[in-house]
């Protein structure tokens, strides 16, 4: 049914069941393609006043904020590819940097994909569905899998 699924993941509790679910698809189903997705958030500009801005207005963030973004990003899909492999599957890994909800659906999108698997709440204060995965379900064109 689905030849190629999008996970996205921010290292939360849904977000690794998200991965096991298409984890799980894989293995039912070996023709299909899965790619793990992890889109770090670029600090907003009031987080990040304290840091040099140059005159063509790009904000410079300070050594130590980009190592814990890198530090974080490698974490999180580290975890993915550990899981991935502890069950025998292969999957591509993607590291993007913008608004989550966004660039998970311009990849997809772009890419072909015809299922995004995302959990159904992150490290957001929404507790009914978060923001991401809302905004993945009214953005995306194609199907959305919410895992709870």
């Amino acid at each position: 049914m689905f030849r190629k699924i999008l996970v996205a993941t921010d290292g939360s509790p849904k977000s690794r069941k998200a991965v096991e679910t298409a984890l799980r698809l894989k293995l039912q189903t070996p023709d299909i393609d899965v790619a793990i997705i992890h889109v770090s958030e670029v600090p907003s500009k009031t987080s990040v006043e304290s840091c040099g801005e140059s005159s063509l207005g790009i904000v410079v963030l300070p050594e130590s904020t980009r190592i814990s973004i890198i530090r974080e990003r490698d974490e999180i899909l580290e975890e993915a590819r550990i899981i991935a492999e502890e069950m025998g599957v292969k999957v591509k890994l993607l590291s993007k940097t913008g608004d989550p909800a966004s660039v998970i659906v311009d990849e997809a999108e772009r890419g072909g994909y015809d299922l995004i698997i995302i959990g159904g709440e992150g490290f957001g204060k929404s507790r009914i569905l978060g923001n991401v995965a809302s905004k993945v379900l009214n953005q995306f064109k194609g199907s959305v899998l919410v895992v709870r």
